[in-house]
């Protein structure tokens, strides 16, 4: 009696696990079906809307968004630089310092030096440091 009843229980519970088992990969298939069917739809929809216009306009944007993004990098960049203002030929000249820590000249200003006071015209032998071109365009607006 009770080889029946086992057998009745693991019979039962084969039952229950291949109709689970049949259950899953139904929605297995299901959901296959469903990504197929996203991505055609998506893809006549693009094919339906995206024109060779909306990507010429992306394209535009694209390259316009490039170079403000260079642009902004650039300013940051010059507002860390390093600069040096000296006095030379009788008018003052800016300069920045490279990565290999070399003055090269910036700017030539039409500031004449030769209208300043003493202690501005040493400091300017000297060299005057100054980190960021908006430092530097305050300093030469003192000096004009």
């Amino acid at each position: 009696m009770w080889k029946k009843i086992f057998l009745s229980i693991g019979l039962v519970a084969v039952l229950i696990v291949g109709i689970q088992l049949f259950n899953i990969s139904k929605n297995k298939k299901n959901e296959e079906e469903n990504v197929n069917n996203i991505v055609q739809n998506e893809t006549e929809l693009s094919g339906r809307y995206v024109t060779d216009e909306c990507l010429n306009e992306w394209s535009d944007y694209s390259s316009r968004v490039q170079e403000e993004l260079q642009e902004a990098s650039k300013i940051l960049n010059d507002e860390n630089r390093h600069y040096i203002l000296r006095g030379n030929d009788s008018v003052i000249n800016v300069y920045y310092i490279n990565e290999n820590n070399e003055e090269i000249l910036y700017k030539v200003t039409d500031i004449s030096i030769k209208y300043l006071g003493e202690e501005d015209i040493r400091e300017l032998e000297k060299g005057i440091d100054v980190v960021g071109i908006q430092e530097v365009n305050k300093l030469l607006e003192d000096f004009e």
